[in-house]
């Protein structure tokens, strides 16, 4: 049975409990803006696009009009929902904000402050991923639950979280998007944390689209003959993997003891030819 698409039936159909009666204006309060604190498993960790300085605008002459959800902390309130509302309170100088109090346990607050981000596109993948992967470890939830609850295949939530897997190179080059989420997944099929990152530094130096990304990445697994690595000149073996990640094709160098061969492999007719355009154009 496909999962039920939660994103499509809006917060206040998935959590009534916690957002009923938010538009009744006896149930809401004023609170100090300093006694709120934000939710402890926010996935958003950036504030400062666009919308979020349209949003300061909009407060700086309206107010904050939907009241933020929150919940009772030990010291004040917790931020349930409205946290991109609070922030937009403070840096327009508000001194106080209309807040709704509801009880909520804390996978309520993780399964809810997820879904708003994404209902809003506001996550980068990264976010995205380590909101998914708190879901799994700390409220030990399935991939197929997360599934049902955010409105997404669960082969995209398994996919989402292993880019968690990639370098922290490649994860800032993903939040900046200097790469794509297409790129990221084929960077994974490296295993070892410095070949991702040479491979990074060839996709971002040529401007690698995706195919040609998977192209790089199957050529460089390919690399030189494994029977005969244990015994090859650690030189040699680098300048293989140069060569390779510079040609898109994996590259074998044979050393005599005078004279030798460099060895370029293509897998096709339209490989051979991309090879030869490019040494005529050298």
């Amino acid at each position: 049975m496909p999962p039920k698409n939660s994103l499509g039936r809006g917060l206040g159909a998935m959590f009534p409990d916690l957002m009923n009666n938010i538009g009744d204006r006896p149930s809401f309060v004023h609170c100090g803006i300093e006694e709120l604190i934000p939710n402890r498993f926010q996935p958003r960790r950036d504030f400062n696009d666009e919308d979020q300085k349209e949003l300061v605008s909009s407060v700086s002459k309206s107010g904050v009009i939907q009241p933020i959800i929150v919940r009772k902390a030990d010291s004040g309130y917790e931020i349930i929902a409205g946290e991109r509302r609070w922030r937009a309170a403070q840096a327009a100088g508000l001194k106080e904000v209309p807040i709704i109090v509801r009880k909520a346990e804390d996978l309520d607050l993780a399964e809810l402050s997820l879904i708003e981000n994404i209902q809003r596109e506001a996550l980068n993948p990264i976010e995205e991923a380590d909101a998914y992967q708190t879901l799994l470890s700390r409220f030990a939830l399935s991939q197929e639950e997360i599934s049902a609850r955010v409105g997404k295949d669960r082969s995209t939530i398994a996919n989402t979280v292993r880019l968690l897997r990639l370098t922290e190179a490649a994860k800032q080059s993903l939040i900046q998007k200097k790469i794509t989420a297409g790129h990221a997944r084929a960077l994974l099929a490296l295993e070892l944390p410095g070949e991702q990152i040479k491979a990074l530094r060839t996709i971002q130096q040529q401007d690698l689209n995706v195919r040609e990304t998977e192209r790089l990445i199957r050529n460089l697994k390919k690399g030189p003959d494994k029977k005969k690595s244990g015994r090859k000149d650690p030189h040699l073996a680098d300048l293989e993997r140069e060569l390779s990640s510079q040609l898109l094709a994996a590259v074998k160098i044979r050393a005599g003891k005078k004279s030798g061969t460099i060895e370029i492999r293509y897998a096709n007719g339209e490989e051979l030819n991309r090879l030869v355009r490019l040494f005529r154009d050298k």
